[in-house]
């Protein structure tokens, strides 16, 4: 009772706080500088005046010290000071050139020397960059690193890739367009998709995606943090990225710009197809910074405008002009043998000696008669081979150019007005634009081609005001709006007739119809994944998204003695329309269909996908699904208190504490659904329970259970999960000055991820992922297979996928199914109602040192120590060691005891139109159901350790440079096998990331004509030559990917000393695993890793002096200058014919491109 009492009592005064205050949530993205004033005898002098004066806007801010001597100047926007210190007595300590950064934390000690306030005693040089107040891990991109900094995506989030503790976890979607790429990176420890994004503090992110993204040229900062000590940082697994746009100032400035790129130019995009591709790209655009009122009321504009030509390539495997007649004889497998098909129809299965056959087709060709009248249309619409394949078997022997044509447009407005020294405040409205298609005429004659099109845009709006109380006293106040749109589309459809066009005269698609989007030629995949197709073609779904988000918080902070205190409120809401079916209509043709047995063949000799095609037979592989629109909500509320309290002048403690209250995802309308109940007995199946074949009773190690009931939400119980109402997050960190250019730095954070970052992979093929977007709406989402085979035999055909009288898709009925949903479903989800929230613990120490020339050096140690991470389990599972006593006696089929079993609407799912089922489906605890799926079991364990080294130096002098270097180990909790997941037992098992990452960034001036080192008064022709070139670069090095394995036989060290891409390491160590056998290989080998990747991007510049405020530059870009071939991972799949190959290039490298610019500044 108290600690509700005392939970209550914290929500209350976070809404009191909250609607007093009305600030945005978030760490706050401005810096601080603060410091101590003394006199030559180190007696602290209180009362003394420091004048903080912003160079280019001439705006002032005045603070006292206290008693104890001490100052701070908080939320000091990014950019140019002087700090300037008065006392009686004493001459005036005037402090130049202090570079203020995003989330920066400058200290400026001064030492009052007695004198007159008319001297002065001025200092030039820039106060040291070490922060000696905060134990915050992070790196702050400039200004000039940010604008001038070559990025082909040219998306400022992803400068976050100079960290070398980060990982992008996304790179085949990079631009900022792409509301994925923002989140998509890994900060240690499990932040990915689940980091704070913002932008001037504004939260831009919902869900796993990012709305707005600024344009390059409003880039002032961009920070990245690893680890934030200061409580107000939440919202978060740990990691968070924060930009800060530019402001206007006293003087007009701006700048206009054009961008180009010309095949001509570019070398072969991807040399592993040999493929050149037409990337011809415009960009251009501008910024205007102005005075409204000078010293009082600005204005920054900026525009960007895209028309995008991206490179692309479709490549896969085609049927040879034998193979569309259905003839196979000069098919060969990779061993350059005749790839021999078998007739499934022909299957003859002895269960007693685990043993299937069939007999091959004669002459290993396939008769007319027997084509299925679709399968056939499909082989005819495929495009004639047009490369050398990969090997003999034909493998990738077509190539496709492809071009992604984007129009996109990105504007942003920010007004910063300073009422008057007590009060300033800032609005800003950003928004943009994207429309795309695809353009590939050598694919365009084919009904099969499906051009990818899209729609993207975002928007956001958001306001900041700070009001200095009194001198030591400050309140901050802030509001954010933001949305996006993300929509598929392609001209492509089948048009008014939708699937009539292809199924005339039989509807069986019709109870999943979805009428108010547009139907494509269905997906076909020639594989039994999506992942090993050897061609897929069609389009399988689409997505429709809108989501957004608003948000307000509240922070009071005061310095009283040597204590500086935070005590703050924060408020989100996400939510919106979204709707992500990428599996409507999935069609797969797997070779197992047509190999020499049902179990477990080996299709690396046997079976072609083709032929499968060509016969059109189906299996539970494919998969058709309805859902609907889904309209998920989430809101956070949170208080938080922090204290920076010095506890000497060396020492300053960093001790916080975060409370969050973070409501589950409801539906508005409580069509979601808190998930199955295992303990409530079925009534009907206990007064009348199924008649179970005597061979199951007889096979299974527990006995059965007729439980289950589903629970829908409803308006007392609106949450799928429970709420966890205690949710407290202590932050603590010590940073000791060990002198004036050293400081060692120890901090620790909890951070608790908020249920809107759930994120879990599809846990059955035909779901997608569970997210907070994508959401399983069971009873409203509906989806079904055909049947599995029949002793081997093939139940169903792409001519009648789903027949009328013995497998109808049966539509669904949403809340009408009451208790009994599920029964009978091939496959169920659930979030766990018992779902708790991502805990990080986070540390670091941190030594810290000023070198010579502004150079700042850093050794960190990091670890994150993760609990509650989600993952998804199969709560319905057939014990394996049933398999490896019985084999294959469990493929056998046996009649049904669901079939027609109730009523419809007690009993609804399709397994009750089934006459046989094969064995093994009925031996799980729960045979009622199919898979039965917890999503969201939260009692994961993630370990993470790194070791990282940066230096790194400011713009001075002409010259900037960033270096890092970043070795990590990473664990997470696995089920090592089948039998482990079973039996729910996980194991820490290390991740597939790189060990090193190695990033190095900068900006060179040549020190050459005007305004420069040497050479200042040159003639004007002669300075238009030698004058104003400046050089811009970063390499990226990343080592290779640990490669997995997954169940083979495996004998030895796979590790070759000398891989090569066509033999990466030693397949002849492995071999494919017989049915129904345990696992015993290792998922990793030590030191087997994929190809190591790196990439060198640079610019030359060049700036011409038009007139004394007018300047011209002319630039060339190269990215991956070398034209280094960064190849993908090789194939760890032991049936497919490129086993231990490593072919093609990695996903988000191209070859060598040139980007020209001009860019106008004043």
């Amino acid at each position: 009772m108290r600690t509700s009492r005392c939970i209550n009592l914290l929500i209350l005064l976070g809404v009191y706080l909250g609607f007093l205050l009305n600030q945005v949530a978030a760490q706050d993205f401005r810096g601080k500088i603060q410091g101590l004033v003394t006199d030559t005898s180190q007696a602290v002098i209180p009362n003394a005046t420091v004048t903080l004066l912003n160079v280019n806007t001439q705006v002032r801010q005045v603070r006292q010290t206290n008693d104890v001597g001490l100052y701070r100047f908080d939320f000091v926007d990014p950019g140019l000071y002087t700090v300037t210190i008065e006392a009686p007595g004493f001459a005036r300590f005037i402090q130049q050139n202090v570079q203020v950064q995003s989330q920066g934390d400058i200290t400026i000690n001064a030492v009052l020397r007695p004198g007159a306030i008319q001297e002065a005693v001025t200092v030039e040089a820039s106060p040291v960059e070490v922060q000696f107040n905060t134990t915050n891990v992070g790196l702050t991109v400039d200004s000039k690193l940010a604008v001038e900094l070559p990025r082909y995506d040219r998306n400022p989030f992803k400068l976050a890739l100079l960290h070398p503790g980060v990982v992008d976890t996304r790179r085949q979607e990079m631009n900022p367009f792409h509301s994925w790429a923002a989140n998509s990176i890994e900060l240690g420890g499990g932040t990915d998709k689940k980091n704070d994004l913002k932008v001037d503090g504004a939260a831009i992110g919902v869900g796993y995606k990012a709305s707005y993204v600024p344009n390059t040229d409003a880039i002032q900062e961009v920070n990245v943090q690893q680890n934030a000590v200061d409580a107000e940082a939440g919202h978060s697994a740990g990691g968070s990225v924060s930009m800060t746009l530019k402001s206007g100032t006293n003087e007009f400035h701006g700048s206009a710009f054009y961008l180009g790129r010309n095949p001509s130019l570019n070398a072969m995009t991807d040399r592993t197809t040999r493929t050149n591709v037409a990337a011809r790209n415009n960009i251009w655009g501008g910024t205007l910074g102005h005075p409204i009122i000078k010293n009082k009321f600005f204005n920054f504009f900026s525009i960007e405008i895209w028309r995008l030509r991206t490179p692309g390539s479709f490549i896969g495997t085609m049927p040879t002009d034998l193979e569309r007649a259905g003839d196979f004889s000069k098919s060969l497998n990779i061993n350059g043998a005749v790839k021999t098909i078998y007739d499934p129809y022909t299957t003859v299965f002895d269960p007693a000696a685990n043993k299937a056959t069939r007999t091959p087709f004669p002459g290993n060709k396939i008769p007319a008669d027997r084509f299925d009248p679709l399968g056939a249309r499909v082989m005819k619409g495929f495009w004639a081979p047009n490369r050398q394949p990969d090997n003999i078997t034909g493998l990738n022997n077509f190539a496709a150019t492809t071009v992604q044509r984007w129009n996109y447009w990105n504007m942003s407005d920010r007004a910063d007005w300073y009422v008057n020294e007590k009060w300033r405040v800032y609005g800003r409205f950003s928004r943009f634009e994207t429309t795309q298609d695809t353009y590939a005429p050598a694919l365009s004659n084919s009904e099969l081609f499906v051009s990818n099109g899209s729609l993207r845009n975002a928007w956001s709006y958001s306001g900041d005001a700070v009001w200095t109380l009194n001198t030591t006293t400050v309140i901050n106040i802030n509001g954010t709006k933001h949305g996006l749109d993300d929509d598929y589309y392609s001209p492509n459809t089948l048009g008014e007739k939708r699937f009539a066009a292809l199924w005339p005269n039989n509807p069986w698609y019709a109870p999943f119809d979805m009428t108010d989007f547009p139907t494509y030629f269905p997906g076909i995949y020639l594989g039994s994944t999506t992942s090993n197709a050897i061609t897929s073609v069609g389009r399988a779904g689409f997505w429709y998204q809108h989501p957004g988000g608003y948000s307000f918080s509240g922070k009071i902070s005061q310095q009283r003695g040597p204590h500086f205190v935070k005590v703050g409120f924060e408020f989100r809401h996400s939510g919106g329309v979204s709707l992500v079916n990428n599996s409507q209509w999935r069609f797969f043709f797997p070779a197992t269909h047509t190999a020499d047995t049902f179990i477990s063949p080996n299709t690396k000799l046997v079976g072609h996908e083709m032929a499968t095609l060509l016969l059109g037979t189906l299996g539970p592989e494919t998969t058709v699904q309805k859902k609907p629109v889904r309209e998920m909500q989430t809101e956070l509320y949170s208080v938080f208190v922090q204290d920076d309290y010095k506890l000497g002048r060396r020492i300053t403690l960093n001790l916080g504490l975060r409370y969050e209250y973070d409501t589950p995802w409801h539906d508005p309308d409580h069509n979601a659904s808190v998930g199955l109940d295992l303990t409530q007995p079925i009534p009907e199946m206990q007064q009348t329970p199924p008649q179970m074949p005597a061979q199951a009773l007889s096979m299974m190690t527990k006995p059965y259970k007729f439980n289950g009931a589903w629970i829908f939400t409803d308006e007392k119980n609106p949450y799928i999960w429970k709420t966890q109402k205690l949710v407290l997050m202590p932050r603590a960190g010590i940073a000791l000055r060990i002198n004036d250019l050293t400081a060692l730095r120890v901090g620790f954070a909890r951070f608790v991820a908020p249920g809107e970052f759930n994120f879990v992979p599809p846990p059955y093929s035909a779901l997608g992922n569970v997210s907070f977007l994508e959401a399983p709406y069971m009873g409203f989402d509906a989806q079904q297979s055909p049947p599995s085979f029949k002793d081997g035999i093939p139940q169903s055909r792409f001519i009648d996928p789903f027949p009328a009288a013995t497998n109808p898709l049966i539509p669904p009925r949403g809340k009408a199914y009451g208790r009994y949903f599920g029964l009978g479903e091939d496959n169920i989800a659930w979030a766990n109602p018992d779902f708790k929230r991502l805990v990080n613990d986070r540390m670091n120490i941190t030594l810290s040192r000023q070198l010579p020339n502004q150079i700042v050096a850093e050794v960190t140690y990091f670890a994150n120590f993760g609990r509650n991470v989600a993952y998804s389990r199969d709560l319905n599972q057939m014990d394996p060691t049933i398999g490896y006593q019985y084999k294959s006696a469990i493929d056998a089929s046996v009649p049904n005891p669901f079939y027609q079993y109730l009523t419809p609407d007690k009993f609804g799912g399709n397994l009750r139109n089934q006459k046989t089922v094969p064995l093994k489906n009925l031996l799980k605890e729960y045979p009622q159901y199919g898979g039965l799926w917890l999503a969201f079991k939260s009692d994961g364990l993630n370990r993470y350790h790194a070791l990282q080294v940066r230096v790194q130096r400011p713009f001075r002098n002409g010259y900037n440079f960033l270096v890092g270097y970043n070795y990590r180990r990473n664990k997470s909790s696995v089920y090592y096998d089948e039998v482990a997941s079973y039996r729910d037992q996980t194991t820490l098992m290390q991740s597939n990331q790189p060990r090193h990452s190695l990033s190095i960034a900068g900006t060179y001036e040549l020190p050459f004509g005007k305004n420069r080192a040497y050479m200042q008064n040159l003639p004007k022709a002669l300075d238009a030559v030698l004058g104003g070139w400046h050089l811009n670069g970063a390499w990226y090095f990343s080592s290779g990917n640990f490669l997995q394995f997954g169940p083979m036989i495996a004998t030895g060290d796979p590790k070759l000393d000398n891989p090569t891409p066509w033999r990466w390491f030693d397949t002849s160590k492995f071999q494919k695993l017989p049915a129904y056998t345990p696992r015993t290989n290792p998922w990793f080998y030590p030191g087997l890793t994929g190809p190591a990747t790196w990439q060198l991007d640079g610019t030359i510049a060049k700036t011409f002096t038009i007139t004394e405020t007018i300047r011209a530059e002319l630039k060339m870009a190269g990215y991956n200058l070398t034209n280094r071939l960064n190849r993908a991972d090789p194939s760890t799949d032991v049936l497919s014919s490129s086993f231990g190959q490593a072919l093609r290039q990695a996903t988000g490298y191209t070859g060598r491109q040139l980007e020209y610019g001009l860019k106008i500044s004043f």
